[in-house]
């Protein structure tokens, strides 16, 4: 039976729906901008936790690591905007040298609003199997399977299952009264 600190934790994870790229600003962002939106997009897999999902200088490592190529006039686009949505959210999961080869594979294989919208959709399916019926056998929303699109998937399934075991523990943590010291 879940608590229902638990029940909201799970309950955040279900109704959670990712930005589509058409849904992205169409303009360039200033970086505070960027993690202003980030911010927002990412909030519940953040919430309750100390540390943001991205910051300036996070960016900046990630454009020198060329994970997301150089803003303009300091502005950057929504191709970059959606790569720092799944940086945001993959580095939970895979290491940065990962997240390099990912969006090499995606960059040969899909375009990036098609494969955003995949990685939404699968997110999204996760969230709902992992958070909600725990059953794992949808089949994949790819309208051709491919390893460059199970590699997505596993990513996406991967990631909901820690913020599950994550929320889980903020759960039972705030049930438990700390220890004394």
């Amino acid at each position: 039976m879940q608590s229902s600190k638990t029940s909201q934790a799970f309950d955040g994870m279900l109704a959670y729906r990712c930005p589509r790229y058409d849904e992205l600003p169409d303009l360039m962002l200033y970086r505070d901008q960027v993690m202003d939106e980030l911010a927002r997009y990412t909030a519940p897999f953040f919430a309750g936790r100390d540390e943001p999902p991205i910051t300036a200088s996070m960016i900046n490592n990630y454009v020198k690591l060329r994970l997301i190529g150089p803003p303009v006039k300091k502005r950057y686009s929504r191709e970059q905007l959606a790569r720092l949505y799944w940086i945001c959210l993959l580095k939970q999961v895979a290491s940065i040298s990962e997240l390099h080869s990912l969006f090499r594979i995606q960059a040969g294989s899909y375009p990036i609003g098609q494969a955003h919208d995949y990685f939404c959709t699968e997110l999204e399916k996760a969230l709902q199997a992992t958070f909600g019926s725990r059953d794992f056998s949808a089949p994949s929303s790819a309208q051709k399977v491919t390893p460059e699109s199970e590699l997505v998937r596993s990513l996406a399934i991967c990631f909901a299952n820690k913020m599950f075991a994550l929320r889980f523990i903020q759960a039972a943590q705030a049930k438990t009264p700390p220890s004394p010291t």
